[in-house]
């Protein structure tokens, strides 16, 4: 097993580092612990813009010339937003690898936030959203977010079209000086790399940002709501997604709520995808998840079904909650569920990008990178009391919520 080095840039940002030296690639990432749901009122949206405005022109480089730079390289440069962290990173080969380092320090030290570059991205980003608006099963998860959790958890990783309108650049440079700050990031590459190399880039990019010394005042707590969301559209099915109380991330079930949630609707065998598709034909689509935060979480299972049957699926979903809670499950479903997670956890070694998201992930959370085999010996030790234990927790009516959309 590779070691995981943990070393510190002269700010304190922390660089978690996977030397692999089989590879002959690499992939370096940069985490921001701030998403959406550190945004205020009027900020709806904040934190996915300014990931854009991060790609659109520095102080020494164009838009285009950010892209050029690593597609000549053959590499990649990617980012994305979630509600708790943003993060970007670059995958190159072992060679190139300060090249996407370079870019990275300068998209961190020099982005300019020009007011023509923020007005264009405000209108690619409205077109993401329409995007959204137009696949009813993808924006059938964030209606039902907004629902089934009341508090910072329920904002909207996008925001709103009102609200990326009505983004400043002011606003912006604000929460970028205020939240990419040191004690905020975490650094992580996995791959071949030459480490004091790469120690010595990072320490003259942003190994040179400084605190903000501004403390964000909001309310983290998540308050789970119960009830019925019924959202009318004109579409070809109908849309599902039940809900019950989900776990936080560091909750010591958080792993025996997974193996409900991989038992229940987690691939073609699941209980859920037999029972609702298979034996009764009620849906094509059918799987469950579970959506984990800091201060808590949100169990889902999503079927596409139609009209007539949609609460036949909300009965049978019941049904098996309820099964599970009072009955528990089998020792062959149980070993089964591992097995899926051992795999998942092994095929993960595989990929750079893997590895790095998995250390920093890890780190993030729990301030050290958990390795492989201390997660497969939790998991290996989960007893079918566990799961009884677990679904005890989760599975109570007084959590239970569902959104539909479609043609009602």
């Amino acid at each position: 097993m590779v070691q995981v080095e943990i070393r510190k840039l002269k700010n304190g940002i922390p660089v978690l580092i996977e030397n692999i030296e089989n590879l002959n690639s690499a992939t370096l990432g940069v985490f921001v612990a701030t998403g959406s749901k550190n945004e205020l009122p009027g900020e709806e949206g904040i934190s996915h813009l300014l990931e854009h405005m991060m790609f659109k022109g520095t102080e020494r480089r164009t838009s285009k010339e950010i892209s050029e730079i690593i597609d000549n390289a053959g590499g990649m440069n990617n980012a994305y937003t979630s509600k708790e962290v943003t993060a970007y990173y670059v995958q190159m080969l072992s060679n190139k690898l300060e090249i996407g380092i370079d870019i990275l320090n300068d998209m961190f030290l020099n982005s300019t936030f020009s007011e023509e570059a923020l007005e264009k991205e405000k209108n690619v980003v409205i077109e993401e959203i329409k995007m959204y608006e137009d696949i009813p099963e993808e924006k059938v998860h964030e209606e039902n977010a907004t629902f089934a959790l009341k508090g910072v958890q329920s904002n909207i990783v996008l925001g709103s079209m009102d609200s990326v309108k009505n983004m400043t650049r002011e606003k912006l440079v604000a929460y970028f000086k205020e939240r990419y700050t040191p004690s905020r990031m975490v650094v992580s590459v996995a791959g071949r790399v030459d480490v004091e190399k790469v120690m010595a880039q990072l320490n003259e990019g942003i190994g040179t940002m400084e605190e903000a010394g501004i403390v964000r005042d909001y309310n983290g707590e998540i308050v789970i709501n119960p009830g019925e969301n019924l959202i009318k559209r004109e579409t070809n099915q109908i849309h599902l997604c039940f809900n019950t109380k989900g776990i936080s991330l560091t909750d010591d079930l958080k792993y025996s709520v997974s193996i409900i949630s991989n038992i229940l609707g987690g691939n073609m065998s699941s209980r859920l995808f037999q029972k609702v598709r298979e034996e009764r034909g009620l849906a094509y689509s059918v799987y469950s998840y579970n959506s984990s935060y800091e201060e808590g979480g949100l169990f889902t299972v999503y079927a596409g079904t139609t009209k007539e049957n949609y609460m036949e699926v909300v009965d049978l979903i019941k049904d098996e909650f309820k099964s599970i809670r009072e009955e528990g499950i089998t020792a062959e479903e149980l070993q089964k569920a591992k097995n899926q997670f051992m795999s998942m956890l092994t095929f993960g070694l595989e990929s750079s990008k893997s590895r790095m998201s998995r250390m920093a992930s890890s780190y993030l959370v729990y301030k050290r990178v958990r390795s492989v085999d201390e997660i497969i010996a939790e998991i290996e030790a989960i007893t079918l009391e566990d799961i009884k234990k677990a679904a005890a927790h989760i599975f109570d009516e007084k959590y239970y919520s569902y959104t539909v959309l479609g043609d009602l």
